[in-house]
């Protein structure tokens, strides 16, 4: 079995359980607090992701194109050079940004909760760790650079959410203590010092043992800050579709409407979870392929692994499309509402996995700027329609908007792609008949 197979089904198994700690933490936080305090805590959980974002202003990202070069060319001071950069911007910003939040705490308490008092205090929380989550997001993705996806992966909110779903789950079926926002959120942030400290002594460790040569050259390091605004530009709208959504929906409507659409959206990831194990790899591969110019490599990597994603979902699609009220039931009553938030977002979810890995191949072929031109209609067509379709549907009005923004998302990453490289992506006749010929 080749090197990457392996990698492959490691992922999986590491992504397996990531998905299943975001399942987990969604069960946990619909039967074991209230749905306002489920509500409440998402809109402060999708906060720090979002306060991550800005903090890192794209060196995420331009670590893991990057870091394929600086691989490839086997330089070790290339790479040290990565984690200065990124570390640096990452601390200064993320802990700026921290203090912006505390100071604004009573203000954002009005826009989005019912009890303020609470909502400062978990405000105030979500300032304090969300540092701790950038640096953690960093290092997720300088181990991706480095190729080691199935370990990256156990550093992402996934695997933080089974420790966090244990956590809760002692405290309130075994110690039988009733939690509210305030609570989750200072039970995260003991989680994530926790993870902080692994996941620094991990990245530093590999770099230890790398055996690259050191070399004084930096062959990069105008264009990575060159590629940052893009990248920046790229993770907003990515968390703008997975998680600013919840929070605009916070906005017009109560924590209760915001619990229903978060669950269904996590669910739905069941079906896209597949997705994230495939981008775990496949980003240094087309960014080295890229570099080495083997379109040829490049087109049947792509058009295979959005074959092997689509055939993966469907099973999954299938069941929650047909059934989506007796899922709903497993997480409580007050829940089975949203069988039209969860059928929605299936559909959704099934785009975007159909199309592969489409956007980050464009994002790790040097077409960031044609990736950020797509990502900004989608997202400002979603946004139009959010604030159109929310205050009269509630939490399916922002199923339908995110629902549209991967469908133009990913419909004109593909026909950019096409255009560029000369071949479609979802068009797998060539990838069939290969493995006829094998």
């Amino acid at each position: 079995m080749s090197l990457v197979k392996n990698q492959l089904l490691t992922t999986f198994a590491a992504r397996g359980v990531a998905a299943g700690g975001t399942f987990l933490l969604s069960y946990v936080l619909a039967t074991r607090v209230s749905v306002q305090d489920f509500g409440s805590f998402m809109i402060c959980f999708s906060i720090m992701i979002g306060l991550q974002v800005f903090a890192s202003i794209g060196t995420d990202r331009a670590t893991l194109k990057f870091m394929g070069v600086a691989l490839s060319n086997n330089s070790r001071n290339e790479v040290r050079w990565i984690y200065k950069q990124a570390f640096i911007i990452n601390l200064i910003v993320s802990a700026l940004l921290a203090i912006l939040l505390w100071l604004l705490a009573p203000i954002v308490s009005k826009w989005f909760f019912s009890t303020h008092d609470l909502g400062v205090s978990s405000l105030r929380i979500t300032a304090f760790v969300s540092p701790l989550y950038t640096i953690i997001y960093l290092c997720n993705f300088i181990l991706k650079g480095w190729g080691r996806a199935n370990v990256s992966c156990l550093f992402e909110i996934g695997c933080i959410s089974i420790v966090l779903s244990l956590m809760i789950a002692i405290f309130t079926m075994l110690l039988e203590v009733t939690l509210n926002v305030v609570h989750l959120m200072s039970m995260l942030s003991v989680v994530l010092a926790i993870y902080l400290s692994i996941a620094v002594g991990l990245v530093i460790s590999v770099y230890k043992r790398s055996g690259l040569l050191s070399t004084n050259k930096i062959t990069f390091n105008k264009k990575f800050y060159g590629s940052l605004p893009d990248f920046l530009l790229v993770g907003v709208i990515f968390f703008y579709t997975q998680w600013g959504l919840s929070i605009v929906l916070g906005l017009f409507e109560t924590e209760r409407q915001v619990a229903i659409f978060s669950l269904g959206l996590r669910v739905a990831m069941v079906v896209g979870f597949i997705l994230t194990v495939y981008d775990s790899i496949l980003g240094p591969r087309f960014s080295r392929l890229h570099h080495e110019n083997d379109l040829q490599a490049l087109k049947l990597l792509g058009q295979k692994s959005a074959l092997q994603m689509f055939c993966f979902s469907l099973v999954p699609s299938i069941v929650f499309l047909v059934w989506p009220e007796w899922i709903l039931s497993f997480f409580g009553p007050e829940y089975t509402s949203g069988e039209g938030v969860l059928r929605i977002m299936v559909i959704a979810q099934l785009v975007n996995v159909m199309t592969g890995s489409v956007v980050l191949f464009l994002l790790m072929t040097d077409n960031q700027k044609a990736a950020r031109s797509i990502l900004v209609y989608s997202a400002l067509a979603a946004g139009a329609a959010s604030v159109i379709l929310i205050p009269r549907l509630g939490a399916e009005g922002a199923a339908y908007s995110l629902l549209l923004c991967l469908v133009i998302q990913n419909f004109l990453a593909v026909y950019i792609v096409h255009k560029r490289f000369g071949f479609i992506i979802i068009d797998w006749r060539d990838v069939l008949n290969f493995r006829r010929k094998c």
